[in-house]
């Protein structure tokens, strides 16, 4: 028995001597499979993204969690010549338009109508403006989103998508476009000093004369901290709704409040190149007033120019990362 006991105590005595105490006692092979060299929680052995950089959010192969560009819409929902009645398969291409805004109440729509060149450019303004009306009815009437979450914008035959020379161009452009959005807010580090005429959350009202679409100088500056924020944001948009007062016929009074609108857009403009997609203009005549027209006051009021800084929505997928991916071999040594 004596011996026996002896003998183990050489062999216990063996090992220990040539083990440091740092040692782990997981086999080499196993430890290296297990490493994860950019610490990103996913082992290298199933990492598809070397060297992902600290503190990115990763999906269960290592590499960062892909942007859904939901933001950007472009419906294949063409209309027939001179028409803005929905054909029977455009409901189906806006249920999953819908189903997005159901689950998504932070987000609004801006819904762009578009014409070829066929007939008179006054006419195909109206066109377009009643083809996103259309869109967006439907949206409201079979899908019950709220209407005050949905802008309706008309451009007529002014951005083609294609040729108008051909029928197959002139058909992809009786078009709806258009782009979902949520209010932008000022993001650390932006120069204060740029933007703090603003009125959150970036908001800027511009007052008129009558019949009058010039701009006054004082709001310049005001324009260019609008310029400069779509500058430095390019996922940002400005929406750009021109107003009267009900001085003058209902038709006159339309185009004025689109003539004021598109003067603050051309301005906005004119201090760096803007592409024109992220200026929205609309004007809507004497309606909507915010003020009685019955007095000189209320008048002045309504003779106006909102503008208003939008971000387009991006969403993260999210992505279940199972706990056997995350394993480190720090976490095995504690085990």
């Amino acid at each position: 028995m004596s011996i026996e006991v002896a003998r183990m105590a050489i062999i216990l005595s063996a090992l220990y001597s040539t083990m440091s105490i740092s040692q782990t006692l997981y086999p080499t092979s196993l430890m290296d499979s297990l490493k994860d060299s950019d610490q990103d929680g996913v082992i290298d052995a199933r990492d598809l993204c070397a060297n992902t950089p600290v503190g990115v959010d990763v999906d269960n192969t290592g590499c960062p969690l892909t942007k859904l560009e939901y933001y950007r819409f472009n419906f294949d929902v063409q209309f027939d010549i001179a028409s803005y009645k929905l054909k029977e398969g455009a409901y189906a291409e806006l249920d999953d338009l819908a189903l997005f805004l159901q689950q998504k109440p932070i987000t609004n729509l801006l819904i762009e109508g578009h014409t070829d060149n066929t007939g008179t450019p006054r006419i195909n303004l109206l066109l377009s403006k009643q083809r996103a009306i259309a869109v967006s009815s439907a949206l409201t009437s079979n899908f019950g989103i709220n209407k005050n979450r949905i802008k309706t914008f008309g451009y007529g035959q002014e951005r083609p998508v294609a040729s108008n020379d051909t029928e197959q161009g002139k058909r992809l452009n009786r078009r709806v476009s258009g782009d979902i959005v949520v209010p932008f807010r000022t993001p650390d580090g932006l120069n204060q000093n740029a933007s703090q005429k603003l009125q959150v959350p970036h908001k800027l009202t511009l007052s008129f004369g009558r019949n009058k679409y010039s701009i006054k100088a004082s709001y310049r500056s005001e324009l260019e901290a609008i310029n400069k924020i779509l500058q430095d944001h390019p996922d940002t948009l400005v929406i750009v709704e021109g107003y009267t007062d009900s001085t003058g016929s209902k038709a006159y009074n339309q185009r004025l409040s689109l003539e004021r609108a598109n003067m603050v857009a051309n301005v906005i403009r004119s201090f760096y190149p803007i592409d024109a997609d992220r200026i929205k203009t609309i004007g809507y005549g004497q309606d909507f007033p915010i003020a009685s027209n019955q007095t000189q006051e209320g008048r002045i009021m309504n003779r106006r120019v909102d503008t208003t800084i939008v971000q387009r929505f991006k969403a993260s997928q999210e992505v279940v990362i199972p706990k056997w991916t995350i394993w480190s071999v720090d976490q095995l040594d504690k085990e």
